[in-house]
């Protein structure tokens, strides 16, 4: 009796805690800020397998034109497919390197895979980031082998903080005033499978209890229906009992 019980217990809370970590994850940018105006920088798309089924197999990540990046180059070698759209700029950059027309809108990653359970990174080489804006926003559609789609395009406001599936961002600080060079930008800290990096969001927090919450009612959902299922012994009373 007591192993079943462990054995239930254990299963409902490994199913809870599953469903918890997929709740909080999120697409995301790293670094989470750099210095108007950088030259060199690499930005990690760092995307999670949310489903609990189906794998990861595209991902589609759109590029600010208001305030574009000069010049994006997607890694090599990342063992997915890789397509890149161009788009004209709105008005002309010129830089030391020459005057600039179009820049990247857009680029999709096909024709690979993340199992359940497991997260992926996807690097881009951005040179020349812009200035007279605070931050840059990454739109990005997260696509699965059941043909579901997730589209990470939620700009948090003031009246929703906390959207359930914000697009990765980027905070441009003033130049020469952010916490991370260019240089040691370019260094991504090493992770475990299924987590991000960054601040966890009151709605994280608050999912994370939700879950705790479910699953000590769940564990005790368990242990009543066996209580209940247990056979059950009566005994007869002796003669001359009242």
């Amino acid at each position: 009796m007591l192993a079943k019980i462990g054995a239930v217990t254990a299963g409902v809370v490994a199913i809870i805690a599953l469903w918890a970590t997929a709740a909080g994850a999120h697409v995301t940018v790293s670094p989470a800020a750099l210095p108007q105006g950088t030259d060199d920088a690499i930005l990690t798309f760092r995307v999670p397998n949310e489903s609990t089924t189906a794998s990861v197999v595209g991902l589609k990540i759109q590029f600010p034109l208001a305030h574009p990046i000069v010049v994006l180059n997607p890694e090599a070698n990342s063992g997915w497919t890789v397509a890149v759209h161009t788009a004209t700029l709105p008005k002309p950059i010129t830089t030391d390197d020459g005057t600039f027309t179009t820049t990247v809108s857009e680029i999709d990653w096909s024709e690979g895979s993340i199992p359940v359970g497991q997260f992926g990174e996807f690097n881009v080489l951005a040179q020349g980031l812009p200035t007279g804006t605070g931050q840059l926003i990454f739109k990005a559609v997260q696509l699965y082998s059941d043909g579901t789609t997730v589209n990470w395009i939620q700009v948090p406001t003031k009246a929703a903080p906390d959207p359930a599936h914000p697009a990765p961002t980027l905070a441009l600080t003033a130049p020469g005033k952010a916490g991370a060079s260019a240089s040691t930008a370019t260094t991504v800290p090493a992770v475990a499978a299924g987590t991000t990096s960054g601040q966890v969001s009151g709605a994280d927090n608050g999912l994370a209890i939700a879950a705790l919450i479910l699953a000590a009612f769940a564990v005790a959902a368990a242990l009543l229906a066996i209580w209940l299922g247990r056979p059950r012994t009566f005994e007869t009373p002796a003669d001359g009992g009242t």
